[in-house]
């Protein structure tokens, strides 16, 4: 018999402990693959208490080491036993030969940086990363995927602020259910977002892969 039969579908949205680099200021993407720091082992152990009442039936992660460092935290020490499954999907945005690089630095070579992420129309192309667009098909086919195959189901993904931050932009109606602290960051580390998924969200989502 199985214990675990819902009547809908949840996908918690969960960004990953802090890095020396997010203390920096300095945007990672893909090609800083940094481990956390003191305080991003300390903020995911805070929140497994939290990940337990939530009842996962699995995890989904991002395969960057600050994301699967914070999953192996919570698998290590949680009571219940989750299964864990990476997806290649889920890693933040390659910002190209901007990775690493000063805040000052962007504002000189893109000045409407801050508006294009805001706006969500951001083209790291040119600097040898993605678009928008590149990382909205890859990031909702995921979804799409990971939804299709565990319907009914509580699904934990640990991903990143450039993920959570598109999701955010095109379904604002998800809400934050935790805040690991007081900050001035809009996606804080370790935040946990909510996302009941229904039948007419699932079409919203097929209709930006168009």
């Amino acid at each position: 018999m199985d214990l675990h039969i819902r009547n809908q579908t949840t996908l918690y949205f969960i960004r990953h402990g802090q890095t020396r680099y997010n203390i920096q200021h300095i945007r990672q993407g893909v090609q800083i693959d940094d481990y956390l720091d003191t305080k991003g082992i300390i903020q995911t152990e805070k929140i497994i208490p939290i990940i337990e009442k939530l009842n996962l039936d699995i995890i989904y992660t991002s395969y960057l080491h600050r994301a699967d460092e914070s999953v192996a935290i919570i698998k290590s020490k949680s009571k219940n036993p989750i299964s864990i499954y990476h997806d290649f999907r889920l890693r933040e945005r390659d910002f190209g030969s901007l990775t690493g690089k000063p805040q000052e630095y962007w504002d000189q070579i893109l000045p409407n940086n801050k508006e294009l992420e805001t706006m969500q129309i951001y083209d790291y192309r040119p600097f040898g990363g993605e678009s928008v667009e590149n990382v909205r098909q890859r990031t909702f086919s995921c979804l799409l995927d990971i939804v299709t195959n565990h319907t009914h189901k509580n699904i934990g993904i640990f991903t990143h602020n450039g993920i959570i931050r598109l999701l955010l932009f095109h379904f604002p109606d998800i809400p934050r259910i935790y805040r690991s602290e007081d900050t001035d960051k809009d996606i804080a580390n370790c935040d946990i977002y909510e996302w009941e998924i229904t039948e007419g969200r699932i079409a919203n989502i097929k209709s930006l892969l168009k």
